[in-house]
């Protein structure tokens, strides 16, 4: 893994996704909206995108679209973060390549992303 864009605006949920992702070598570079995750995405070309749901008064599942124009993200693996367990189908059907639910665990959030990736 080298770099994983995460799509959060709660600021300590960077540091979580650091730490569980820290064993696999993997950047973590964390953006609180859509403006920020395209500028990051094309100046950093991240290797997957985690996109969490709650992003202060907007669903990150609309952005999904917006994400997916952006040509630097279009063989990224998009992967919907969030506390939403009942969303999981929405968003997969809504073209989002994975799914983990907070509170996650370490390796379930690393098995995700290395899976999504080995697939691209």
């Amino acid at each position: 893994m080298s770099m994983v864009l995460l799509i959060d605006d709660e600021p300590g949920m960077g540091q979580l996704v650091r730490m569980s992702l820290d064993d696999d070598g993997a950047r973590v570079v964390q953006v609180k909206d859509l403006a920020e995750a395209i500028a990051a995405a094309r100046k950093e070309r991240p290797s997957a995108v985690l996109l969490d749901l709650s992003l202060g008064n907007q669903d990150g599942l609309t952005l999904l679209p917006q994400l997916r124009e952006e040509p630097s993200l279009t063989e990224v693996p998009i992967i919907v973060f969030t506390i939403h367990n009942s969303r999981e189908r929405e968003a997969i059907e809504e073209g989002a390549d994975g799914f983990v639910a907070k509170p996650f665990k370490a390796a379930s959030l690393r098995d995700v992303i290395e899976e999504h990736i080995g697939s691209r």
